[in-house]
């Protein structure tokens, strides 16, 4: 169930902005979008009490060290204390546009505009890299895409944290994500085997997808162990006529961020933008 804030509440809580409209919320989060006297605008969210502290924790840090056009940005966060316990608050970036997953559904993108979307998504996932973080959840709900195809990567509740052990709780064999959009080592794995790669294999999942009009191999109501098989065995992916029209060279690209070895994937995301680049140069 979303978890649901009156706006009345949410106004009473923070007077000092102009309430333009409620976003959607989710099952841990109430999010509106708000003005400041000064004109700028952001995204408030409000965390529900049975969301982890823990995770909350994960997801702030993370937020406070990316500095990343194509990475939402965490502008403050604060807490109250009261009757009824303490009330945690986000303050981020308000990101005008549309989740991937609403872009995808609504129209088929051409080849050149797919590359102008994947090339700064890739170089935001090498940013994360940069300094030790990964996402493990990216999806096309987490994907906001703008009116010109800028992407921006949201929601890092679920972050590894490669540097700082201690903030990387799941449990050895727990898996925590999307299934549909996992690599095979978040299914077989434990979360030692967790790295930049395996966010480079959900990239491959969206960029196949946004290419083809669909996913690799998420059929409708298929199970975890389904969405397991198809993820650790050989799907055949490469059979689907939508993706035998693609230029070579972006079907071995591709074809790599999808290899089940992270060994066989590309190294960053740098290097999978610096590839996209060769691509779009030679339509």
């Amino acid at each position: 169930m979303p978890f649901i804030v009156p706006i009345e509440e949410a106004i009473a809580n923070f007077p000092q902005f102009t309430f333009v409209q409620a976003l959607t919320p989710s099952e841990q989060k109430a999010a509106f979008h708000v003005r400041a006297e000064d004109g700028n605008d952001y995204c408030l969210k409000i965390i529900s009490p049975k969301y982890e502290l823990d995770r909350l924790k994960r997801e702030i840090l993370a937020l406070q060290r990316l500095s990343h056009p194509h990475v939402v940005q965490l502008i403050e966060y604060t807490y109250s204390s009261g009757p009824q316990g303490e009330k945690h608050y986000m303050i981020e970036q308000f990101i005008p546009g549309h989740d991937l997953s609403e872009i995808l559904a609504r129209e088929k993108l051409s080849i050149n505009e797919v590359l102008r979307l994947f090339i700064p998504l890739f170089d935001g996932l090498a940013s994360l890299y940069s300094i030790g973080i990964v996402h493990r959840d990216l999806k096309p709900s987490n994907i906001r895409v703008s009116s010109d195809l800028q992407p921006t990567i949201i929601d890092f509740g679920l972050a590894r944290h490669l540097n700082m052990p201690d903030l990387t709780l799941t449990e050895q064999g727990a898996r925590i994500g999307t299934p549909a959009y996992f690599a095979p080592e978040q299914f077989t794995g434990t979360k030692h085997d967790i790295d930049h790669r395996t966010d480079l294999y959900a990239g491959g999942l969206l960029l196949y997808e946004a290419l083809t009009g669909a996913h690799p191999y998420l059929m409708p109501g298929m199970r975890f162990e389904e969405l397991m098989e198809a993820a650790i065995s050989s799907f055949n992916y490469q059979e689907n006529p939508a993706f035998q029209e693609l230029p070579s060279n972006l079907r071995l690209l591709v074809s790599k961020l999808l290899s089940k070895e992270r060994s066989r994937r590309p190294i960053s995301g740098e290097t999978v933008s610096k590839l996209l680049v060769q691509v779009i140069g030679g339509l």
